[in-house]
């Protein structure tokens, strides 16, 4: 087994940019082994999970599963835009980067490093503020979902392929 990082950590999931990774790749996550895999190999101080609240009685009960489990919570309504052309369909966003950047930078006292699950290039500016101020970051992703700008202003770049056997479905 790996020896546990002594760093305190602190987790940041973009819930939406990291099921589509794990989709592309043909997986689903099993949210009960990911908290078990960073349980077991990291000092864990802040576990977040930033994800839409879709309304269904489905969705709840996950959600619900989710912060029994020890995930800390953070959701609001999906947006849907309506598309005038409909054949395109309408769009529909719940975008987390601005709540993602200010609790690591509210919890800044609480880590030294984090985890961030998310391939997406607005956190670049969060990502080099985190490590000017003596942070690690790791960006946990997939190949062709994460910006090139993300990866080299991180230290360290994990694929989402790397450890899928640690907690997928």
């Amino acid at each position: 087994m790996k020896k546990k990082v002594k760093n305190r950590v602190a987790v940041f999931i973009d819930a939406a940019n990291i099921e589509l990774s794990a989709k592309d790749i043909g997986f689903k996550i099993d949210y009960r082994k990911l908290y078990d895999y960073l349980d077991q190999n990291y000092r864990v101080k802040y576990l977040g999970f930033y994800t839409a609240r879709f309304g269904t009685k489905k969705h709840d009960g996950f959600l619900t599963v989710m912060k029994k489990v020890g995930y800390k919570l953070i959701t609001k309504p999906l947006k849907v835009i309506k598309n005038k052309d409909k054949k395109l369909g309408d769009i529909r966003k719940a975008n987390f980067d601005v709540e993602i950047a200010v609790d690591a930078m509210k919890f800044w006292n609480r880590y030294e490093a984090i985890l961030l699950f998310s391939g997406d290039s607005d956190f670049d500016y969060l990502v080099k503020e985190l490590r000017k101020g003596g942070k690690r970051v790791t960006v946990v992703s997939l190949k062709h979902h994460v910006s090139k700008e993300l990866i080299a202003s991180a230290d360290y770049y994990l694929d989402l392929r790397k450890i899928r056997s640690q907690f997928g479905r």
